[in-house]
């Protein structure tokens, strides 16, 4: 059984999860597309490129595991590929390739929801 203490705990460092993202044109990470640094409440949250990227950096501090979503479309749908990470940075992540590296969203991500725990 976890604690009220523990609860409390787990829904501020979720809350506290600040997440930094580059988006770039190519899927080897040049030519930048956009960039967001913020809070992330814990919550499903939905940012749209401004354009086509094949290439993305994440960066999640507060020490929370995040996943996010890069979308087909601008508004967070159509076709998604998945990337979890905890408390860290990555290198560039090819956000159209599926986990196996197989091109899965061929015309590119307009999107990215990111939920936080």
């Amino acid at each position: 059984m976890v604690s009220i203490k523990a609860l409390i705990l787990m829904a501020t460092a979720a809350s506290a999860a600040t997440v930094d993202f580059a988006t770039f044109k190519t899927g080897d990470c040049f030519q930048l597309v956009n960039s967001y640094q913020g809070p992330n409440g814990g919550g499903n949250v939905c940012h749209s490129f401004g354009g086509v990227a094949y290439g993305a950096q994440y960066h999640v501090t507060s020490g929370a595991t995040c996943v996010f979503k890069s979308w087909e479309n601008a508004d967070c749908t159509g076709l998604a590929t998945v990337r979890t990470l905890a408390g860290t940075g990555s290198p560039c992540q090819h956000i159209a390739n599926d986990n196996e590296g197989n091109f899965h969203v061929v015309n590119g991500c307009q999107s990215v929801s990111i939920t936080c725990s």
